[in-house]
């Protein structure tokens, strides 16, 4: 009788091998995303207060429009990476704390 070979498959294989690894993948890009997402907002928030002076100015709806589509796109960037990701809002700290 033939001797049934066992094959282990190469996506098992891989996917076992690169487990660990995907995982502190994960955890580096979660630290990266909460990190600069918060670091864009500071620095709008900073660039709102910088031009607080055109308040009452013609300049002002410019500025207002200005702050607010690039808090949308922070914002919808950094979410777009977390789901690419399948990484939750400030999974980041959490891993710091925890780790």
């Amino acid at each position: 009788m033939a001797e049934k070979e066992t094959r282990v498959p190469f996506t098992q294989l891989f996917s076992e091998l690169s487990a660990p690894w995907y995982g502190a993948a994960k955890a580096i890009t979660a630290w990266y995303i909460d990190t600069n997402e918060q670091l864009a907002k500071r620095t709008l928030d900073f660039q709102e207060r910088a031009t607080s002076w055109a308040k009452d100015t013609p300049l002002a709806p410019f500025f207002t429009a200005q702050h607010d589509l690039v808090r949308q796109f922070v914002e919808g960037s950094a979410s777009i990476a977390r789901r690419l990701w399948q990484i939750e809002r400030g999974e980041g700290a959490k891993r710091r704390a925890a780790g």
